[in-house]
C-alpha cells in the first residue's frame, strides 16, 4: 500500500527545507558576504536541488532577508515576551495605541539589539553607507519584525485602532534601521563582543528615537 504524506506532513518537510535553505545561507554569507554566494552553492549546502530554493524563495536578497530574520528571531522573542508584559491593560482607544507604541519602545530597551544589528552587518559584508542593495534587506527585516509586533498587539488589545497602530509601528521598525546604520557609522570596525561604549552610544541613540517618537517633530 503507497501511504502519501499528510498535509502535516508535507508542511514539516516544507519547513525543514526552509530551515535548510536559512541555515546554508547564514553559514555561507558568514564566510564569504552578501556578494559571496550563489543560488547553486545555496542548494549545494543544504542538500537540494536548485529549483527547491526558488520554490522558497524569489531571489538572493529574499533569502537573506530570511537570515537577518533569523538572527533577529532571538531577540523579537525577547521583544514579544517584553510586550506581553507590559500591555497587561492597555486603555481603549488612541490612548491605547500610543501605550502599546511605548510599550514596544521600553521592550526595544530590554534586549540586545546591538548584537544583533553586528551579526547582520558582518553577514551583508560589512556593507558602507551607499549601499543601498544592504540597506534594503536590513530595513525589510525590520519591517517583518514590525508586522509581528502589531499582531500581537492587536492580539492582546483587539480594540486598538489598526491604522493608528501600523503608522506608529512602521515609524519606529524603520527608524530603528535608520539609527542602526547611523550607530555602525560611528563605530565601524564593531564585533559581536560590542563593548560599553559602543552600547552606552546605541542607548542615546534609542532614546532620542523614542523621545521623538513620543513628541513628534515639534518636540
Amino acid at each position: 500500500m503507497i501511504c502519501t504524506p499528510s498535509g502535516d506532513g508535507r508542511r514539516a518537510s516544507r519547513d525543514e527545507r526552509h530551515r535548510a535553505l536559512v541555515d546554508a545561507a547564514r553559514a555561507l554569507a558568514s564566510e564569504h558576504g552578501a556578494h559571496g554566494f550563489t543560488v547553486d552553492r545555496v542548494a549545494a549546502a543544504a542538500g537540494v536541488s536548485r529549483r527547491t530554493v526558488f520554490n522558497h524563495f524569489a531571489g538572493l536578497d529574499q533569502l537573506l532577508v530570511a537570515v537577518c530574520e533569523q538572527v533577529l528571531a532571538e531577540v523579537t522573542t525577547d521583544l514579544l515576551a517584553g510586550v506581553d508584559r507590559l500591555t497587561a491593560e492597555l486603555p481603549p482607544g488612541e490612548a491605547g495605541s500610543r501605550a502599546a507604541v511605548d510599550a514596544v519602545g521600553e521592550a526595544c530597551r530590554g534586549v540586545d539589539l546591538p548584537t544583533a544589528i553586528v551579526t547582520i552587518h558582518h553577514l551583508l559584508g560589512g556593507p558602507r553607507e551607499l549601499d543601498e542593495r544592504a540597506a534594503g534587506i536590513s530595513r525589510t527585516a525590520f519591517e517583518h519584525v514590525g508586522g509581528r509586533l502589531r499582531s500581537r498587539l492587536l492580539e492582546r488589545a483587539p480594540g486598538l485602532d489598526p491604522l493608528d497602530l501600523e503608522l506608529a509601528l512602521a515609524l519606529l521598525t524603520n527608524g530603528l534601521a535608520l539609527i542602526a546604520g547611523h550607530w555602525l557609522e560611528q563605530h565601524p570596525d564593531l564585533t559581536t563582543d560590542v563593548p560599553p561604549a559602543a552600547r552606552a552610544d546605541w542607548d542615546r541613540l534609542l532614546d532620542r528615537l523614542l523621545h521623538r517618537l513620543r513628541v513628534g517633530h515639534a518636540g
